[in-house]
């Protein structure tokens, strides 16, 4: 009877891992596309350094469809051709702070901070196997 129950127990167990795994995979997809996907690009291929357009007033750019030089550096690397464990090395550097605070990554860790306090706490795991699942080399 005990084995039963065990079993049982273990079963449900399995189960509730599944389906919560399969929910955060959800979630950094809904994630990456309202988020991520405005610097890194809709297909995690990138999206280039933008040139600037000199004097002008950041409330204006966006009326005349140029970028101001104050938010010239919104833009983000491709991800499209990193593994997953290169994926979660990055997110791990950016959650721990390695790095230089002149670099992108520091951008990075306080754009990650904001959509976190918008979405919640995002399994960095999950948002790898979606991004390397879906854009990178395990979606061939």
């Amino acid at each position: 009877m005990k084995k039963i129950g065990l079993l049982a127990i273990a079963l449900v167990t399995a189960g509730t891992m599944t389906l919560g795994a399969s929910t955060h995979v959800k979630d950094a997809a809904s994630v990456y596309k309202n988020r991520c996907a405005n610097c890194h690009g809709d297909k995690a291929n990138g999206v280039p350094k933008i040139t600037p357009a000199p004097g002008v007033d950041p409330r204006e750019a966006d009326a005349k469809g140029i970028v101001s030089e104050e938010s010239a550096n919104v833009y983000g690397p491709p991800l499209n051709g990193l593994s997953k464990e290169e994926l979660l090395k990055k997110l791990d550097e950016i959650r721990n702070g390695d790095f230089d605070s002149e670099s992108t990554h520091a951008a990075m860790r306080k754009n990650l901070e904001e959509i976190e306090k918008r979405e919640g706490k995002i399994s960095d795991e999950a948002m790898a196997e979606y991004i390397y699942n879906t854009f990178g080399p395990g979606s061939e």
